[in-house]
């Protein structure tokens, strides 16, 4: 019986390592034995899960959607969830096992326990967004199900700037405003005598899974171009949109002129370009502009949710309206657009774009077409979505709404030209 020890509770990277160097080498499932290592403990010597595999044996290939779900998993409250994962993928590396057998016992609790993980994300960022508003407090004292308080600290910082700490059972977490601290939970802390803070990806508090953080925060706020960005968003699993998605899809255009257009979030065939707005929506909106005198490609177009959102029904991908959990996730990206772009102008289609943006919730008909100061230096239009013209029942009325549609471009025109922008 072989031993292998983690480093902490979600310690994903040694267990990924470990995985891959027992599997290469053909280890048993039932001939390794998964251990966590105690606050302060030391690691007994083991096997250098880093070197170079065997040029034969088997090999494990991870799919993005098989990732995310070990990823989850990890984070499980459950003894047994580095066990169940080595041996899914053991078995899948032997030809045993077949991704698409839902109906096998192993695959399903390993879904199980990511799906319970996923849930318990959703509720405790809740939590975190009711303490963020209530500023009544610098800590908040939660006790999560699982061991997810890592794999949220890069969404804390991005809903909340400000200094916070986070204090549960088995970790705590501080933001100092600059930078991430873990340190031991309220059971650890009173039996620790040397109990430090850390920086976040130092120390023992290296390897935690990536599930639903946002890939490097302190790259994102340093990116100063839009190709470092979207290569940035690429890797984004903030919120669980991104497992059933095909990709991010991040702005495009020159953005000339200082103009910048916010829509919604993809529709499926964005989804499949990789570019925002080229289904049907797309092209309401490209003849909307060429009316006014615009070229598309010179304007930074754009959405406030990043990834595909939908439904499966009779075979097809339908729309599915983000939630706040995905708006409140992309955000990020959407102020890193910003900062990089400096728009004189941001036009909001729509009213996720609209909420994004101006943070609360917007009603277009009693905000549309009115200029709306955002900062110092950008101002704001809100205007309806193109979708939504497509929706509307007859000619008459879609004829009607279009050319309003059009207006509100024309007044971001002529705001442009009294800037001496165009």
């Amino acid at each position: 019986m072989a031993e292998v020890f983690l480093a902490h509770q979600v310690d994903f990277q040694g267990w990924r390592h470990a995985v891959r160097w027992h599997v290469a080498h053909e280890t048993p499932p039932e001939m390794l034995q998964w251990r966590v290592a105690a606050f302060g403990e030391t690691i007994p010597a083991q096997d250098d899960y880093t070197t170079a595999l065997p040029a034969s044996g088997p090999r494990v290939t991870l799919s993005r959607a098989l990732l995310g779900t070990l990823e989850a998993a990890i984070q499980a409250r459950d003894e047994s969830r580095f066990a169940l994962g080595y041996r899914v993928l053991y078995r899948l590396a032997r030809n045993e096992l077949s991704i698409s057998d839902r109906d096998d016992p192993d695959l399903m609790a390993l879904h199980g326990l990511a799906d319970s993980v996923r849930r318990e994300t959703q509720a405790f960022r809740q939590r975190f967004s009711a303490f963020t508003e209530d500023h009544a407090s610098a800590c908040l004292h939660d006790r999560p199900t699982h061991y997810i308080l890592e794999a949220n600290a890069a969404f804390c910082q991005a809903r909340n700037p400000r200094v916070w700490e986070i204090c549960t059972p088995y970790r705590r977490a501080l933001w100092n405003g600059q930078r991430l601290f873990f340190g031991p939970g309220e059971d650890d802390a009173a039996h620790v005598s040397a109990a430090t803070w850390q920086p976040a990806g130092q120390g023992c508090w290296q390897g935690y899974p990536q599930t639903l953080l946002l890939p490097g925060l302190s790259d994102i706020q340093q990116a100063d171009n839009l190709a470092a960005l979207g290569a940035l968003a690429m890797d984004c699993r903030a919120c669980p949109s991104w497992e059933n998605a095909t990709r991010a899809v991040f702005g495009s255009g020159q953005g000339l002129f200082r103009l910048m257009l916010v829509g919604e979030q993809p529709g499926d065939q964005e989804d499949l370009a990789g570019i925002p707005f080229v289904g049907p929506a797309g092209q309401v909106l490209d003849r909307a502009l060429a009316e006014v005198g615009f070229v598309r490609e010179q304007i930074y177009i754009t959405n406030a949710v990043k990834h595909f959102g939908f439904t499966w029904r009779n075979g097809r991908r339908l729309h599915k309206k983000p939630d706040e959990i995905a708006i409140t996730a992309c955000h990020v990206w959407l102020e890193a657009e910003r900062r990089v772009l400096n728009p004189a102008l941001v036009v909001m289609l729509g009213a996720t774009a609209a909420r994004s943006v101006l943070k609360r919730p917007v009603t277009i008909s009693r905000e549309r077409s009115k200029i709306i100061p955002l900062d110092d230096t950008t101002d704001g239009l809100v205007t309806v979505h193109p979708s939504y013209l497509l929706r509307l029942p007859d000619d008459s009325t879609r004829q009607r709404e279009y050319e309003n549609f059009v207006a509100d471009l024309k007044l971001a025109r002529d705001y442009l030209h009294d800037k001496r922008l165009l």
